[in-house]
């Protein structure tokens, strides 16, 4: 294809209804961004619950609406419902209503669902397939259409075939859903997303961590997996001010156990009870879901118990200006997840505002920090590591000034996001000039 032809593209990503951190939502609105900027012609496709990218609006509807998939998955009487309640089942307000609820964001109870899902025209959702199809054909007919994750794989074929298109599947954290799956089912997802994986011209991994993941899981060609590490926009710098406040941590992710906010709290409790971190600060942000609702509580009585819930704070804003205040009022990151990540875009955000991180040494993480050098690792064995890691860099202050000079190199070179989604359009091309 011609050199600078625009790419018309339709990307396909799953809704998270803003009830909680979404890291990948802040990746897909900073490539969407930069694609646009790039000339080319993107359209979001929301699939499931509302997207939470605040300034991005889309003239798609949601398709594969949760709350209408869910009840067809139960029976097949669902299908037959008037068309006036299935709209009123996709609107804005009961779909946010489903995103609050525990059970939308975790497979336990949705293995079913997920395989069908999977088996895309063979699946019960077959309708909601054509539906989308149909609706490309009359207002987009993509080039590429780019699905972001390869959970929605069983959808490829018939994209394929029925649109003339070309199909990429970013490959992020597949394995946080189905993990959680009961055995049998976990592996028999794998095995349909292999199936799947022969429909889909190339497939980009945010790290090679998860690359290597993935390969041990499924069996696609090395050459059709192709290693774009998450990015941050240059409008998201903001280490001009690099003077920070004394001894703040700041923690932004899902607040639950597999994050680890339980860990970093008791981690905080020993500091503060040594002499030079009096003043030390936590901070929350990131939201959570019902089932995790007791863990906020815990924190909130075992830091008033220690007598010192004043120096423990949950932000609860998750807009854009929120994060801002958030990322303001830290010194010093951590997510000292127990869970192994994909990828953690939550660490560029931090270094964006010139704060250096501390993570444990697991999945991408390890990654993240190498390429940077704008943080610490942790062995995550040994509790104790996570105190004495996080002491040493709000104690080391040559240290401390190192790291956070990194950040700024780091963003605006390694992870910059207009050289990252040139990679990405090359893929896209690559795929358009293939006769596959």
């Amino acid at each position: 294809m011609a050199k600078n032809k625009q790419i018309k593209i339709a990307y396909l990503l799953p809704g998270s209804g803003g009830t909680f951190y979404c890291g990948n939502c802040l990746r897909d609105k900073i490539f969407i961004k930069s694609l646009k900027d790039g000339g080319h012609d993107i359209l979001m496709i929301p699939m499931y619950l509302p997207l939470n990218l605040e300034e991005y609006e889309t003239e798609s509807p949601i398709f594969y609406g949760a709350v209408n998939i869910y009840l067809e998955q139960l029976h097949p009487i669902f299908k037959k419902l008037p068309h006036w309640l299935k709209k009123l089942l996709d609107s804005k307000s009961i779909l946010d209503f489903a995103a609050r609820q525990s059970a939308s964001t975790n497979a336990n109870g949705h293995e079913e669902m997920t395989i069908s899902m999977l088996k895309g025209s063979d699946g019960k959702q077959s309708e909601d397939l054509d539906t989308l199809i149909n609706w490309l054909k009359v207002h987009e007919k993509p080039d590429v259409v780019h699905i972001s994750n390869a959970l929605l794989s069983g959808m490829a074929k018939k994209l394929k075939s029925e649109l003339n298109c070309k199909v990429v599947c970013t490959l992020q954290d597949e394995d946080e859903w189905i993990d959680e799956m009961r055995p049998n089912y976990a592996a028999e997802t794998w095995k349909i997303i292999e199936t799947n994986s022969e429909h889909i011209d190339a497939f980009i991994a945010v790290s090679d961590y998860f690359a290597k993941l993935i390969s041990s899981k499924v069996d696609i060609p090395a050459s059709k997996i192709h290693v774009i590490h998450n990015f941050i926009g240059q409008d998201y710098i903001h280490t001009n001010h690099l003077i920070k406040p004394v001894h703040s941590i700041g923690y932004m992710s899902k607040i639950n156990s597999s994050f680890g906010a339980d860990l970093l709290f008791d981690a905080f409790a020993t500091l503060k009870k040594e002499e030079p971190f009096s003043d030390l600060r936590l901070i929350y942000t990131g939201g959570y879901t019902d089932d995790y609702k007791e863990i906020v509580s815990q924190i909130k009585k075992k830091s008033k118990k220690l007598g010192f819930e004043k120096d423990v704070e949950f932000i609860h804003d998750l807009s854009s200006k929120g994060k801002q205040k958030f990322l303001e009022s830290i010194s010093l990151y951590c997510v000292p997840s127990r869970r192994k990540e994909a990828f953690g875009i939550h660490i560029l955000e931090a270094q964006a505002y010139g704060v250096p991180s501390v993570m444990p040494d697991i999945g991408a993480y390890a990654e993240i920090i190498s390429k940077s050098k704008a943080g610490l690792l942790y062995d995550p064995s040994d509790p104790m590591n996570l105190t004495n890691t996080l002491r040493e860099l709000l104690t080391n202050k040559e240290l401390y000034n190192e790291l956070q000079n990194n950040c700024k190199t780091s963003i605006s070179s390694i992870f910059d996001s207009t050289v990252q989604t040139n990679k990405i359009v090359a893929i896209y091309k690559k795929c358009l000039e293939s006769k596959e």
